[in-house]
């Protein structure tokens, strides 16, 4: 009897049309685009790397006022040159418009900073997740205002 992997299927927040969602993300995700599903399905995420850390840096000085404007943030963390970022709306939860927004900016965000282009049938570690996780973890849910 052989197993087969089951493949992870994106889950879309309820006023995110599923055939409307596909047809954004689709683009977005590997084998064409850089972005993974996570595990859920109800994000995407990925690693940027760059030349050194102010390139790095750099990039995640143009993606966060991106997100104050479109009041939108990522779980991202950083190590040196490489930012780890996950998209994913906790309200209502699963994939979001925002999502794919935001997962786009930073695309093309990271190209005007000259994100190092990972070679074909090269892997990249996966560099910050665990880090990421446990903080989204940790910090608990971020749509519900936190009593001072």
């Amino acid at each position: 009897m052989s197993l087969q992997p089951q493949l992870i299927q994106p889950q879309f927040s309820s006023n995110y049309s599923p055939a409307k969602g596909s047809e954004d993300l689709s683009p977005l995700l590997k084998p064409t685009g850089k972005w993974a599903l996570t595990s859920s399905g109800k994000g995407i995420e990925r690693n940027f790397k760059f030349k050194g850390f102010k390139k790095c840096w750099e990039f995640m000085n143009l993606v966060a006022p991106e997100c104050t404007k479109v009041k939108h943030h990522p779980e991202w963390s950083n190590v040196y040159n490489t930012t780890f970022i996950r998209w994913t709306t906790h309200s209502p939860p699963g994939l979001s418009e925002k999502d794919i927004i935001m997962a786009r900016f930073c695309d093309e965000a990271a190209e005007k900073c000259g994100e190092v282009v990972v070679e074909e049938g090269e892997t990249q570690p996966e560099m910050g997740k665990d880090l990421a996780d446990r903080v989204a973890d940790e910090a608990g849910d971020c749509c519900i205002p936190k009593k001072l």
